[in-house]
């Protein structure tokens, strides 16, 4: 099982950013945050992402959605 770094307090505070940007949000977005910053963290590619957060596929696909919408450029 991977490390999980996401606090229900920090998670509220980036569905709001989310919200802000219009990110679209599903029942396992935590779980793809929590894999987007795992390989941000990490370093690793995309493929190497854990499997018990999320199909790396959907990691991938959701960052770069998230991106075009500018959630990336002010978030850290």
């Amino acid at each position: 099982m991977s490390r999980r770094v996401i606090t229900d307090e920090i998670w509220a505070q980036i569905q709001n950013t989310m919200q802000f940007y219009g990110c679209y949000r599903s029942r396992n977005s935590k779980n793809i945050m929590e894999a987007i910053l795992w390989k941000l963290r990490t370093g690793a590619p995309w493929r190497d992402i854990p499997e018990d957060l999320c199909p790396w596929q959907t990691a991938y696909n959701r960052f770069n959605r998230w991106a075009s919408k500018g959630l990336w450029e002010n978030f850290f």
